[in-house]
């Protein structure tokens, strides 16, 4: 499948992300989590489906989620404070 937003084309088949036609290099992993987010845009995924499908249920730190989140947003030139694409909710008590 491929999606389009903004001037990024993700194919979800290939696993392969582009800007303005030219492809950008990047982890596997951090391509699998931003078609996890993608495919379920129209809600939360939780930390637990994230570990389930970029990790296939392999025990990782937090530490680990956090830097492909981190590179993820590097990728797509959006920051923790701006949150363009992606938007962290944390759990409320």
């Amino acid at each position: 499948m491929r999606y389009r937003f903004n001037d990024y084309m993700l194919d979800t088949e290939s696993l392969e992300l582009s800007q303005s036609g030219v492809l950008i290099h990047s982890e596997p992993q951090v391509i699998e989590l931003l078609a996890l987010l993608v495919e379920n845009s129209n809600r939360l995924v939780t930390k637990e489906e994230i570990n389930k499908a970029v990790w296939r249920g392999r025990i990782v730190s937090e530490a680990a989620l956090s830097s492909r989140i981190k590179s993820l947003r590097h990728l797509l030139g959006d920051t923790g404070k701006k949150q363009q694409y992606l938007r962290t909710v944390h759990k409320r008590r």
